[in-house]
């Protein structure tokens, strides 16, 4: 491991967005003060994950090809994802936190690298151009 790499990888990686693809995170609604409501992030046991999209992840893995895991939520999300991840020795590239505006504008400079990405939210797909790919819930990709 070098330069926060997680594996060594030598096919195009594919990417593939946390929320309403891989997992939906389970917020807690606080309350601190008389008026001010916050939600608050719950631990990733919580959250309910798509089995059958984990399952496709280490497949890819075990086949040397790299799945990355973007969330647009924030980099809380990001860590506590990447930490289930760890816990339960599932392979993946990196868990990496975007503004989704960001990221798409990014991509003008990152497709030589990216072979897909993956989401299951059609409006947010239309921005990704020819590397998004809907998927379904707890689904293969």
């Amino acid at each position: 491991m070098q330069d926060g790499d997680l594996g060594t990888w030598d096919k195009p990686r594919i990417l593939l967005v946390l929320e309403d693809t891989l997992a939906r995170p389970v917020f807690r609604h606080s309350r601190s003060g008389l008026l001010k409501h916050t939600d608050v992030l719950m631990d990733a046991d919580d959250w309910d994950w798509a089995i059958t999209t984990v399952k496709t992840i280490m497949r890819y893995s075990y086949n040397s090809v790299p799945v990355e895991v973007i969330t647009f939520l924030s980099q809380d999300a990001a860590d506590m994802a990447a930490e289930w991840f760890n816990r339960y020795d599932i392979e993946v590239a990196s868990v990496e936190y975007y503004s989704y505006a960001h990221f798409t504008r990014s991509l003008t400079w990152r497709r030589n690298d990216i072979q897909e990405i993956i989401d299951a939210v059609p409006e947010r797909v239309l921005k990704y151009g020819q590397l998004g790919r809907v998927i379904t819930w707890d689904s293969e990709f």
